[in-house]
């Protein structure tokens, strides 16, 4: 996975402002599959038996896609900036982006919490799966409880979003912005889910 962004820049006489050249620079920011199969193993890993994957360098994506070169004009410059995850909600995440979520259950089911909360962790890996996210987008609460209300209608009636930071309020998750080199990932797990009874004003603000 690659995005690219294209800057100008240009060199100045000393003695006046005429422009002496104007190369282009492309920044590349590359996604690798290994490092992004070795990142989702690291992600869902709850045993803590696995360590964080180290990003590519720019050197390392250099050589790797050393291909790309040819397609570059000759006084072009390519910089390779290796892709960013950003984790959301779980332990994994900063902590400012750490959150809970609560589910009241439809009252018509009768499977179980643990189910629930399976079914829950299901959509959303689905909802944040990479083929669905481009590096530099918006993350939006009402987007993905729309989804997660509609995949999950026979076994949920209602989910919010609590932040865990005591700092924060309810409603400060509700948009997300990933820098131009980061992608979403989904970092909640069952802890991170908790099954209520009702919402309620002290829900809202409990962490």
């Amino acid at each position: 996975f690659f995005s690219s962004r294209r800057r100008h820049t240009r060199c100045l006489s000393d003695w006046s402002s005429d422009v002496c050249s104007s190369d282009l620079i492309i920044d590349l920011y590359l996604l690798t599959k290994t490092y992004s199969n070795d990142y989702y193993r690291w992600i869902n890993d709850v045993t803590g038996k696995i360590t964080k994957p180290a990003a590519p360098s720019s050197e390392e994506l250099r050589i790797n896609f050393l291909e790309l070169e040819s397609y570059k004009m000759i006084s072009d410059t390519i910089i390779y900036n290796t892709a960013n995850f950003r984790p959301l909600f779980g332990a994994k995440a900063e902590s400012a982006l750490q959150a809970k979520f609560k589910v009241v259950k439809n009252t018509l089911t009768d499977i179980s919490d643990t189910e629930i909360k399976s079914k829950i962790l299901s959509a959303l890996n689905n909802y944040f799966s990479i083929d669905n996210w481009d590096f530099g987008e918006t993350f939006y609460f009402t987007d993905l409880s729309a989804y997660l209300h509609t995949a999950l209608a026979t076994y949920v009636s209602s989910i919010i979003l609590v932040p865990q930071d005591v700092n924060q309020k309810f409603g400060d998750l509700f948009q997300v912005n990933a820098g131009v080199d980061e992608i979403f990932v989904n970092a909640a797990t069952a802890a991170d889910i908790e099954i209520i009874p009702a919402i309620t004003a002290a829900q809202l603000n409990q962490v």
